[in-house]
């Protein structure tokens, strides 16, 4: 299979902006969507691809009295450790960035699809928006971010600053991003965006496909 027959799309935004929200909304209009989250998580669960590794390097402290990785003190871990991070997305990052190219290759043979959207909360930080065709960014103000993480994970403003903290700045997203949605509406507002972004991937990605 060579990269033309469809295009790669990233997908991406900092924690709390409302890249899921996004994403659903493209998947509800009939975006092939590949998610780096559920392949992350499922990595790390017995027997998954970087579950030996992970103990390997941090130790049996951070597993539950099953045998079960404590995600929770991972985290705390890695997010006051850069050192400690990198170490950690060296071991997560290419398992899933080759298991996310599989699915999005057997989803172009069974579907025909002409684009796949990837789901990547590190696309930028990762390295892996230089594999895409255009990569979009879900941007929000840090001030509606903060509160959002705070609800969603029961945590203190510092512990949500800590974890946006450890992403690449948005501005430097923004540089990089070929789309940016702004998220600092409502829901509709962003929906539209969605729309009509979709729309023109869509278009552009038919019109390669038929040169």
């Amino acid at each position: 299979m060579t990269r033309a027959q469809y295009k790669r799309i990233g997908l991406t935004g900092g924690i709390g902006s409302g890249k899921t929200t996004a994403a659903g909304y493209f998947a509800a209009l009939g975006a092939p969507v590949v998610g780096a989250d559920e392949i992350s998580r499922k990595s790390l669960e017995k027997g998954g691809a970087c579950y030996v590794r992970t103990i390997e390097t941090f130790g049996m402290g951070i597993l539950h009295n099953d045998g079960t990785i404590d995600r929770k003190a991972l985290a705390k871990i890695v997010f006051s450790d850069e050192k400690k991070r990198r170490a950690l997305n060296g071991i997560i990052h290419p398992h899933v960035l080759e298991a996310m190219f599989e699915q999005a290759d057997a989803l172009f043979k069974d579907r025909g699809c002409k684009l796949v959207l990837f789901d990547v909360p590190l696309l930028f930080e990762s390295g892996m928006d230089s594999e895409m065709d255009a990569n979009i960014l879900v941007a929000c103000n840090e001030e509606t971010r903060i509160r959002r993480v705070m609800e969603r994970d029961d945590a203190t403003r510092e512990a949500a600053l800590s974890r946006m903290r450890s992403q690449m700045p948005e501005n430097e997203k923004r540089a990089r991003a070929d789309f940016v949605l702004d998220n600092n509406f409502s829901t509709s507002d962003l929906k539209q965006q969605v729309g009509a972004l979709y729309k023109k991937l869509t278009e552009s990605a038919y019109a390669a496909a038929e040169q």
